[in-house]
């Protein structure tokens, strides 16, 4: 990916400007776009919903995680975390589905919306090198993921509250992981840029991805 080159910054501070960047962002939009469910109480229906996403959601982390691996990462800090990372998505995906069957529903026949699929499986499978890989996801993907799961809590059933306790400490490693590689790794202006690139596309896929469960849900709410 050519992408046109800025003045080089301090890889922290570069770091922190995005993350600061993203954050702004995500203050200026509308609670449908800002958040799954909209800030409102979840029907039933909603929730089941919602943890079929997100099960489905930590078995794609798993599947294009792997790729990243196969497709040769040679950074040993990379190469140790995202390791780990792969477990961490495996175990959230096996408390997900577990928590998913004790609900009531299962994924089998389940579909996700191509927004998804073009967001998960095709965008965070995609990326030159590693540090575009961990860009798009550890930042953009893994703040998002952290942002959801703090205003799902509160409207979420017990079960499903104590599964998503487990999981975010994972997530602030994931989110800790993102932050290391990109202060190691994007000292360059061209780096700083496909960095810069990859977690504004990786948002911008982000939000189509919340307008498709958004569509989703309300097909459920007219139905019911």
């Amino acid at each position: 990916m050519t992408v046109p080159s800025a003045p080089i910054e301090e890889p922290g501070a570069f770091y922190q400007g995005l993350v600061a960047a993203l954050r702004e962002r995500r203050a200026e939009l509308e609670p449908g776009e800002r958040s799954f469910g909209a800030d409102r109480p979840l029907t039933r229906a909603e929730v089941l919903e919602w943890v079929k996403f997100q099960a489905w959601y930590e078995l794609q982390a798993v599947r294009f995680i792997g790729a990243w691996l196969a497709a040769g990462t040679d950074e040993d800090d990379a190469l140790q975390g995202l390791t780990r990372q792969i477990g961490d998505e495996a175990r959230h995906y096996r408390l997900f589905n577990r928590n998913l069957e004790g609900l009531g529903g299962t994924l089998q026949g389940w579909r996700p919306e191509p927004e998804w699929v073009a967001w998960v499986c095709e965008f965070y499978a995609s990326g030159d090198d590693t540090l575009e890989r961990v860009a798009a996801h550890n930042i953009t993907g893994e703040l998002g993921a952290f942002q959801a799961f703090e205003s799902m809590m509160p409207r979420v059933p017990a079960s499903t509250r104590r599964v998503i306790e487990k999981v975010m400490p994972d997530e602030k490693f994931h989110i800790a992981l993102g932050r290391s590689i990109v202060r190691r790794h994007a000292t360059t202006a061209d780096a700083q840029a496909r960095v810069r690139a990859r977690v504004w596309r990786a948002f911008e896929l982000e939000q189509a991805g919340r307008a498709a469960y958004e569509r989703r849900v309300s097909a459920l709410r007219d139905v019911a």
